[in-house]
This record gives structure tokens, sequence and C-alpha cells, in this order.
């Protein structure tokens, strides 16, 4: 398996893919979730309901990690290593650009503004310490 070069790793971390972040509990087990996530500047950026065992995890422990494989072949996949940290500023405007993002313009702003009314979310800011990418051939 090759890997990606560091271009084509960060652009498929920007495509609207499910991605997958493991955020560790308080007895050091992993919790592995799908989620939405967007690049803004050099964070991945994911927007979760403040009382998720996401969030509680990240308030304990900021190590995650985040998988992110292509719906394609061959399936080109990464994997970020990285120190997150919880966030309040820019939460409705982000959940109304990542729901643009995965259902395009069209479908997001119904959908924004019923989960916004639904759910109390923060924003986990996930600044990249270690990321790889693979091209998905054997």
């Amino acid at each position: 398996m090759g890997r990606l070069s560091s271009n084509d790793t960060w652009e498929l971390l920007r495509k609207p893919i499910i991605s997958f972040v493991t955020t560790l509990r308080a007895d050091g087990t992993p919790h592995v979730t799908p989620v939405w996530h967007m690049v803004e500047g050099g964070e991945v950026v994911i927007a979760v309901a403040r009382a998720t065992v996401k969030a509680r995890n990240v308030r304990g422990n900021p190590a995650v990690a985040l998988c992110v494989a292509a719906d394609e072949s061959p399936q080109p996949w990464l994997l970020l290593n990285g120190e997150a940290r919880l966030c309040e500023d820019g939460v409705e405007g982000f959940v109304r650009a990542v729901a643009a993002h995965y259902l395009g313009p069209e479908d997001a702003a119904p959908y924004a503004d019923d989960v916004l009314r639904k759910v109390e979310f923060t924003l986990l800011r996930i600044t990249p310490q270690r990321v790889a990418g693979y091209d998905g051939l054997e």
C-alpha cells in the first residue's frame, strides 16, 4: 500500500466523507463514532452535542484519532491523530456550513434549522499532530 502525498491526504480530508472519530473514556478504552467533519485552517472541526460521550471524553483527555476512507476503488484512506478542544464560538455557522458540505445547499438549511432547534452543540476542534494517508492499493 502506497502513501498519499500530503496534498492528496488533505484533499481527501476536505471531501464530504463520513469519518470516524475516536476519543478515550476515563478508563482508557476507545469510543468510536461516525461524524461529519470539515477542515478549517489547519484544524479538523466536528459539531457534537454537549452531553455526548465524545464531549465528555475530550474534557477528560484531549487525545483523539480520526479515520476517513473514500467510498471508491481503490479506497484511499487516512488516519489523523491529534489533540482536541471544545469551543463554543461559531457553532451555528459551522452547523450550517457542515450541513451544506454534506447535504448540498438545497437540503442544508431545513436540516440545519431542525437540528439546531433540537441539539445543543459545541465544536470539537482537532489540532492534527500526525496525519498519514494511503492510496488503498494492495
